[in-house]
């Protein structure tokens, strides 16, 4: 399929009527669409799905409704129509289809999709077709299925690093579109027709059975394994429901909450530092309070260091005192012991007699000794007065509390500058979100957090029930082989029926697996093939591929790469999205909206050069960020067969036009 042209009316920004011829030239097969954010760069890609399908997807992969994709200008001026013309080749044949919505009569001002009323016209070779063979038609051209793989936008490319995440819902959810458009679900619903027809025949061999005195016992459990399943089945879908509901809701709140972002981190940056303004102010009443105890003994610092210097002087005149005493006390041992020598004239030592002139001396040093000990006579009362002096004084302590309230000014100065800080900062947060609703923001955080847990739980609940289902079948299984081969179910034509829909079922099962194998090996060949083109890593092996069709890099030494920049994620996802393109049961152009935001100029110049060797037509929607059209277009200028770029008139208004 070849896109030819389309005319946008009144669709979102686009007012009136624009056309946009693509390129048809087999080698210049490349349309650039420049234009800034929030320009409609998106909304062009929307309008081909629109025309095509009846849907256009906002975030989240929800529809956007009807009122909101007239435009805002048209309608205020009271005109509600819309419509979207595109003209395509398939197979040698022209196509022209029309999709258009106008408000209804008895309307005046649409405010749901009801409002609307939807025409669709369809031509083929100039021949018109009926009305209910459209949607057929279309489909034989471009499934609805496939159209994610040739429309698609940056936000959805970062989604396939979902795919690589074996438990992750949206992975797993990405893993169903994937398989619709390789043509599993045809396999899959054949599976589940003859899980129901098993259903339907079990339930008439288990009457059978009731018949039967020996199967009697197994009729009553396979009837209550029945409807068990049931049970189980109803609440798996209550809860699948339930799950969607509240995924909606985080949806919403994601949504509300988009734009607020720098205002929500303000918020909670505003909350931290209130915090931390409270702790300072605390700490400050802390070390006043501190302060006051301090002061109230900070007296005895002033007196400590007064009384010190006499403390020490009564001190030392003690300790001369003592030394005083004690030499007193010496010269009177010596005077004592030279008396004793003056009255025993032997001398003890050689036992002869000491002459008289010897004693001359002794009586002059026994002299010289009385002189010196009346020299060092001390009265005991100063002693004891200077004791008690001493130890009053002594008991007259200092724990620093100048010092340490010193310090304290100190840690005082310092946190009250802290705190002019933060009130300054927090001054400067309220000042630049007075006009935002933030308590209302905070609550609806809140409120997304409790539903994400309540998804997790739901989780959890929809696992335990899978495998409460998968049990329940296999003792169903069981049961009805056991009817089958015994003697009053065997022959029986319930036991046959039910003997060939399980059987039926197993080959359909293992086929699906067998399918699921083999694409996935497609997948991960031409995956590996674009990847090695679009890298600018030669050392890589290439690519492998995990059951949820996520795609892993594969080093030399077939390591698997644990960590990947936000680059290597673009191209595994371009990569992917090439595999899937080649792999498709149908082809068609690919129209990617922001597909080169976070690669660096050598891999923005490695996807230029492929991106024309994906599909016959390649329309890439950029903005001027992505793509330097003074630099970057040197790499495909001999393939780019049209340019356009979106001018804007106002804000609820832009224009297409080619450039020349």
């Amino acid at each position: 399929m070849k896109l030819k042209e389309i005319v946008i009316h009144n669709f979102m920004p686009y007012k009136g009527k624009q056309k946009v011829e693509f390129p048809q030239h087999e080698t210049q097969n490349v349309m650039l669409l420049f234009g800034d954010n929030m320009r409609g760069k998106t909304s062009f890609l929307n309008s081909i799905r629109w025309g095509f399908y009846g849907v256009a997807l906002g975030r989240h992969l929800r529809e956007i409704p009807r009122v909101n994709l007239v435009n805002m200008d048209a309608s205020a001026e009271g005109d509600w129509s819309m419509s979207i013309l595109l003209k395509f080749t398939h197979e040698n044949k022209d196509y022209e289809l029309r999709r258009k919505i106008t408000k209804k009569n008895h309307v005046s001002q649409p405010k749901n999709d009801n409002d609307f009323e939807e025409i669709v016209g369809l031509k083929i070779d100039g021949e018109a077709i009926y009305a209910d063979l459209i949607v057929n038609e279309i489909n034989q051209v471009t499934p609805e299925e496939i159209s994610r793989f040739f429309l698609f936008d940056g936000e959805l490319l970062q989604e396939y690093e979902n795919l690589l995440i074996d438990q992750d819902d949206q992975g797993k959810k990405i893993k169903a579109h994937i398989e619709q458009a390789l043509g599993v679900p045809a396999l899959l619903n054949g599976k589940n027709e003859f899980s129901k027809l098993l259903q339907d025949a079990r339930r008439l061999q288990t009457r059978d059975a009731k018949n039967t005195s020996d199967l009697k016992s197994y009729a009553e459990q396979q009837r209550q394994l029945s409807i068990k399943q049931t049970t189980i089945e109803n609440d798996l879908t209550a809860l699948g429901d339930q799950k969607n509901e509240t995924q909606s809701q985080v949806d919403d709140i994601d949504d509300k909450l988009k734009n607020t972002k720098a205002a929500q981190k303000k918020k909670i940056k505003l909350d931290i530092l209130s915090v931390q303004k409270s702790a300072t102010e605390d700490q400050l009443d802390d070390d006043a309070n501190e302060q006051r105890v301090l002061l109230k003994n900070a007296w005895k610092d002033v007196l400590f260091s007064g009384i010190q210097p006499l403390l020490a002087s009564l001190k030392k005149k003690r300790t001369v005192l003592f030394q005083a005493s004690q030499n007193r006390a010496i010269l009177k041992v010596k005077i004592g012991e030279l008396k004793n020598s003056l009255d025993d004239t032997t001398c003890l030592t050689c036992s002869q007699v000491i002459p008289e002139s010897q004693f001359v001396g002794i009586r002059h040093q026994i002299e010289e000794l009385r002189a010196e000990a009346e020299l060092s006579v001390v009265n005991l009362d100063d002693i004891s007065l200077l004791d008690s002096k001493i130890d009053k004084l002594s008991k007259i302590n200092s724990s620093a509390e100048g010092k340490r309230i010193c310090c304290l000014v100190v840690k005082q100065r310092k946190h009250q500058v802290h705190l002019i800080k933060l009130e300054t900062e927090i001054d400067e947060i309220e000042e630049e979100i007075k006009d935002y609703d933030t308590d209302q923001m905070m609550c609806q955080r809140q409120m997304r957090d409790r539903f994400i847990s309540q998804l997790a739980n739901m989780k959890i609940d929809i696992q335990k029930c899978d495998k409460d289902l998968e049990k329940n079948k296999a003792e169903q299984t069981q049961i009805s082989n056991i009817i089958s081969k015994s003697t009053g179910g065997k022959g029986k034509l319930s036991s046959i029926r039910v003997d060939v829909y399980q059987y039926l079922e197993m080959v359909f099962k293992t086929g699906i697996d067998q399918l699921r194998d083999s694409l996935r090996e497609q997948v991960a060949d031409y995956a590996s093939t674009a990847f090695s083109k679009l890298t600018t890593e030669k050392t890589y092996a290439g690519l492998d591929i995990n059951k949820n069709y996520g795609l892993s890099i594969i080093d030399q030494q077939g390591r698997t790469l644990k960590e990947r920049s936000a680059g290597a994620e673009q191209i595994v996802a371009l990569s992917l999205i090439d595999g899937l393109s080649k792999t498709a049961r149908k082809t068609g152009p690919i129209v990617m909206d922001t597909p080169l935001g976070r690669l660096d100029p050598k891999h923005r110049s490695n996807v230029l050069k492929y991106l024309p060797n994906m599909a016959d037509q390649v329309i890439l929607l950029v903005h001027e960020g992505e793509i330097d059209p003074d630099k970057d277009l040197i790499n495909i200028a001999e393939r780019i067969g049209a340019r356009y770029q979106i001018n804007r008139i106002s804000a609820t208004e832009s224009r297409i036009e080619r450039s020349k």
